[in-house]
């Protein structure tokens, strides 16, 4: 999958792009009917789901949101891609000066480090640090993420992100959006009238739209997740607004519709 979700906010250019896929089993969600859904599910019955990153060009600047899951498969899936993926827009990962962590779950911060370099060796990892505490000071020694993110500490590449409407880079947001994990962050791009919401797992799937009691397990406060993901309907619904997430199949990209008393999502 190469160059998926391509989309220009105005002077803004933004690449979905997936390090490979996930194949989650149902017993990993709660609140979905899966004999209704039958047809988002593999002939395993798993769900494939991409795991997505976004490169993002705005004024010479050059930022990749979250990282993958990196080279090595684990029980959750299989990755490696995004390097290639990369190289294929002519990308390399000296291009990058800022990458931005929407969360610490090892699909999101797999490329942190190279051995005991940093993957991208001329970028800041921007993160929230309210992900700290849990996903690096009390991860196991050996997890890949505290190890990265010890590594790039110890080399001074770290920022942590704290508070809300954060300005990373001209035209490039970040709205704190707890729930998923305490410290997560969603990205908004805008550029003139338009805008685009990229979600991380703020949502982690389109149907959580029209369904709003679905959920993954892997929420930490899910009451807190649904919140946040209610505010992030009302504030986009009806409006021009592309919203993406990193799991959305295909990394489609699409628009929040209102109906009668309830929300749909339509592929933009």
């Amino acid at each position: 999958m190469t160059a998926t979700g391509r989309l220009a906010i105005g002077d803004i250019e933004m690449v979905g792009l997936s390090d490979g896929e996930l194949a989650m089993s149902t017993d990993w969600y709660a609140g979905i009917d899966w004999d209704a859904h039958r047809d988002m599910l593999g002939s395993d019955g798993k769900l494939h789901i991409p795991i997505g990153c976004y490169l993002v060009r705005t004024s010479g600047r050059t930022l990749l949101l979250d990282t993958g899951i990196g080279p090595d498969a684990n029980f959750l899936g299989q990755g490696g891609q995004l390097p290639t993926e990369l190289a294929a827009l002519g990308v390399g990962v000296s291009d990058i000066d800022t990458v931005i962590l929407s969360h610490l779950h090892v699909d999101h911060a797999g490329w942190l480090v190279d051995g005991d370099k940093p993957a991208f060796p001329n970028a800041t990892v921007r993160f929230g640090a309210g992900d700290w505490p849990v996903w690096v000071e009390s991860a196991h020694e050996k997890d890949r993420v505290r190890r990265g993110m010890e590594r790039l500490s110890e080399l001074g590449r770290l920022e942590p992100m704290e508070g809300d409407m954060l300005s990373l880079a001209p035209g490039v947001t970040a709205r704190f959006t707890p729930g998923h994990t305490a410290g997560h962050y969603v990205m908004i791009l805008s550029s003139g009238e338009e805008r685009a919401y990229l979600l991380g797992d703020a949502v982690e799937c389109p149907l959580q739209v029209e369904e709003p009691d679905f959920y993954i397990l892997s929420d930490m406060d899910p009451s807190l997740a649904r919140q946040t993901r209610e505010a992030m309907w009302r504030e986009v619904e009806g409006t021009s607004a592309v919203v993406g997430a990193a799991h959305f199949p295909g990394l489609e990209l699409g628009r929040v519709l209102a109906g009668r008393g309830r929300r749909y999502f339509q592929v933009a």
